[in-house]
């Protein structure tokens, strides 16, 4: 057996529920650069326009239709030159967001989406909020 100074492991843990005004998620962490998410957004219901100072994330549309709204890290400098882009999801379908990039999302439907980023920590920056956060 090789001599080391910590051995790896494997381990349980168990998801936190969040509830946001837009539905819920279910929140789960393993590693210090990764986490994830089970997001339940309700029909009508649309999430912040933000952007991640360090996360980046990969959303998997697992049930629903979303409309997605996204663009680069320019798209708030000069959304003429660096244009938003719009998008429907579907169960499939994922949107790569890099961080310092911006987007929303609203459900066209009930929607269930999986959310796996790095930097469970980074907070969002709010642009827009429909509930005042």
């Amino acid at each position: 057996m090789k001599d080391r100074k910590h051995a790896k492991a494997a381990w349980i843990t168990k998801w936190k529920r969040e509830d946001k005004p837009w539905g819920h998620e279910m929140v789960w962490a393993s590693f210090t650069a990764g986490h994830g998410k089970l997001l339940t957004l309700k029909e009508g219901k649309r999430t912040s326009l933000k952007y991640n100072p360090q996360k980046s994330e990969s959303l998997i549309v697992l049930s629903g239709k979303v409309h997605a709204m996204y663009g680069d890290e320019y798209t708030l400098e000069d959304e003429i030159a660096h244009p938003w882009t719009e998008a429907v999801l579907e169960p499939g379908m994922t949107l790569n967001v890099q961080s310092h990039c911006p987007y929303r999302l609203t459900a066209l439907e009930d929607s269930t989406i999986v959310e796996i980023g790095n930097h469970l920590q980074d907070k969002p920056v709010r642009l827009e909020d429909d509930y005042g956060r």
